[in-house]
């Protein structure tokens, strides 16, 4: 039987990945969990946890010492910082170094090895080749090494969140108002950010069940007009609706990041959940869902949608 994970180091634990799976984390006794941290970073740190602090740079030596001694390295780096500079690469062979048994990488959304996504937005493609490369490393290791990787779709109640994602969706739950793309319903899983920290947990209590697996999480499967209809519903007031179709918007974005403007893949990456595109979104229907594997508690729709309003009409 597999020796349980005890010491755990998690990168980006202040982000909006990384705080949710921070605290559930700190929620489990059995584990030590460790903050990895640049040098620089101005992040507010929770007080009695041990940081490691290294260099902006994130050399390989330096992650090589900052993950030995750890049984999981948790990577919730954003976007930005993980797909460029061969980061996520680094952190790989690092943690196969020192001696590391599970990596959970940055993931948490798409299927990143499933060819639809892959096409429409090139930083699935991206971390698609980071799983691929740590999967090669894993098996060469011999089971010295294991991943988990997480995909939960769309996390609804970040995505409502103005001051967290810049209403992501392009929909402003306080100014009412909301762009649809195409049909507005192409169905997508919502995994909500608290469940997929506890997912991470959970993952890691069942070490055996989750070796080299892609996880696959879905609270519930929505369309963006189902959530438009909940908003107004539960919030008693219209929405001001424009539609938009997404062809010439996936077009520009698609130009400007072949131009070297990495910040294009937000609206590709928005575009993927709303409109009719098919990437592969509803979980449900596709792959199998551990939610109920790994004791989740149920979400809904109208919690996440009435807590969105509710943040909203306080603010």
């Amino acid at each position: 039987m597999t020796t349980p994970f005890k010491n755990i180091i998690i990168l980006g634990a202040t982000g909006s990945v990384g705080a949710p799976i921070l605290a559930a984390l700190l929620a489990e006794p059995t584990f030590t969990t460790t903050i990895l941290t640049r040098a620089t970073s101005r992040a507010k740190l929770p007080p009695n946890v041990p940081v490691i602090s290294i260099s902006d740079a994130y050399t390989r030596d330096e992650l090589t010492r900052a993950f030995t001694g750890q049984d999981v390295v948790i990577s919730a780096l954003n976007t930005t910082a993980v797909t460029q500079d061969d980061l996520a690469f680094r952190i790989v062979d690092a943690a196969l170094a020192a001696g590391v048994r599970r990596i959970i990488p940055s993931e948490f959304g798409a299927n990143n090895l499933d060819p639809r996504a892959t096409e429409l937005v090139p930083v699935y493609a991206l971390k698609g080749n980071m799983l691929r490369y740590l999967m090669q490393k894993a098996e060469a290791s011999h089971g010295a090494l294991t991943w988990t990787s997480i995909a939960c779709g769309s996390w609804l109640d970040w995505a409502l969140d103005p001051g967290k994602s810049g209403n992501f969706l392009g929909i402003d739950v306080r100014g009412r108002r909301a762009t649809i793309w195409d049909s507005g319903r192409a169905r997508f899983s919502v995994t909500t950010a608290g469940n997929t920290g506890l997912a991470v947990a959970r993952v890691l209590q069942r070490a055996e069940m989750t070796a080299n697996k892609q996880v696959f999480l879905s609270d519930f499967v929505t369309s963006l007009r189902e959530v438009v209809d909940a908003l107004e519903r539960l919030g008693g007031q219209g929405f001001v609706v424009e539609e938009k179709e997404s062809g010439p918007a996936i077009r520009e974005a698609r130009e400007r990041f072949e131009k070297g403007e990495f910040e294009a893949t937000y609206p590709l990456l928005a575009i993927s959940f709303a409109g009719d595109v098919d990437v592969g979104y509803d979980f449900e229907k596709e792959q199998t869902v551990w939610n109920e594997a790994l004791g989740l508690p149920t979400r809904t729709l109208d919690e996440v949608v009435m807590g969105a309003i509710e943040s909203a009409n306080s603010s």
